[in-house]
């Protein structure tokens, strides 16, 4: 057991991966994505278009940094690491507009799962937005789905 916790403190001695704003914006798209545990193309596709939309990447780029995102999903234990650089880098209209994105994701596949829902109002509290932003950015993907 003792060695166990030796390794795990070795293996995270080179201490925390830095992210960009972008990298962290792209880990809460994907954690809506798999809110519902169902990976479906079409959301796949739409966070894949929103990522290209807002860094200007290739297709490529776009498919290397949505894999990197997902693997970063995966290891993460909570979402605070990615809310906090968004909230020391992002004014309260660019976390808007991600507030819009997390609901474009939610809607790509014609329905709005609660977990999808839940994890969208978890985001949006860690991003400090008030509940009318919550109300107007889904009423706003909604329109754009």
């Amino acid at each position: 057991m003792f060695s166990q916790i030796l390794n795990f403190f070795k293996s995270h001695e080179s201490g925390p991966v830095s992210l960009s704003v972008d990298d962290a914006a792209a880990v809460l798209l994907i954690e809506v994505m798999m809110a519902d545990h169902d990976m479906d193309q079409t959301e796949i596709e739409c966070v894949s278009q929103i990522l290209s939309e807002r860094m200007s990447l290739s297709r490529q780029e776009v498919r290397e940094c949505v894999d990197t995102a997902m693997q970063r999903q995966k290891e993460s234990y909570d979402l605070f690491q990615f809310t906090h650089i968004i909230n020391e880098h992002y004014g309260e209209q660019e976390r808007y507009l991600l507030l819009v994105d997390l609901w474009r994701v939610a809607f790509a596949d014609g329905r709005l799962d609660k977990y999808e829902d839940h994890r969208i109002r978890r985001v949006s509290d860690m991003l400090h937005l008030h509940h009318s932003h919550f109300i107007r950015a889904k009423a706003e993907a909604k329109e754009r789905s």
